[in-house]
């Protein structure tokens, strides 16, 4: 499947372009950075904002899929536009457990006193695609860290986690996105994504 990656050069991108590449996929890694976008070896590298809707288009264009491991309003209304016009529908966006979850009340009020215009954006950002024509995907993770991967993590369709660990690895959440970009059963959905349960 050929897959766009936006926000390539960053911690969890970096882990969708290496695993979608040892998934024989076609990849074309975007990023704001040139040098570290062309490290990748056998991707296709392009360099731009993901919110300048010329280049935007130039990376959209002949993909079959967009993964966007940087959630943002700004983002989500230019992929809209542009994935619109150039008839590539399936997209998965990155966002975060917190936009709608409510317990555990105390941890997710810290979020939000701290995180607040983040997660007000990232808000704006899934109304947006839950109103566009596209095929998308929301992939809510929940606290990101930068460990091995376990390979597996739990998968829920509630506001609040009904199970799992709070700490997620970039690894797993990037290896969630790839499972949700190649499966149509996520097609409109949004999904909370944690890490696996302790001791198993």
């Amino acid at each position: 499947m050929k897959v766009l990656v936006i926000g390539a050069a960053g911690r969890t991108g970096t882990h969708v372009v290496e695993q979608g590449l040892a998934r024989k996929h076609e990849i074309t890694a975007f990023s704001r950075r040139p040098t570290a976008a062309k490290s990748f070896a056998g991707a296709r590298a392009l360099t731009g904002d993901a919110t300048d809707v010329a280049a935007l288009r130039q990376a959209v264009r002949g993909q079959e899929a967009v993964i966007s491991a940087v959630g943002c309003s700004a983002i989500a209304a230019a992929l809209v536009e542009v994935m619109s016009e150039e008839g590539v529908r399936r997209l998965v966006m990155t966002s975060s457990r917190s936009v709608v979850a409510t317990r555990p009340r105390l941890m997710v009020g810290l979020a939000w006193m701290r995180f607040r215009c983040e997660y007000a954006d990232l808000a704006r950002a899934e109304g947006m695609l839950e109103t566009s024509a596209l095929d998308w995907s929301i992939v809510r993770g929940t606290m990101l860290v930068d460990k091995p991967a376990a390979g597996r993590v739990h998968i829920d369709f509630e506001a609040n986690a009904s199970g799992g660990d709070w700490r997620l690895t970039r690894a797993d959440y990037a290896m969630a996105l790839l499972d949700v970009a190649e499966d149509p059963r996520y097609v409109r959905r949004s999904l909370g994504v944690g890490g696996p349960r302790k001791n198993t």
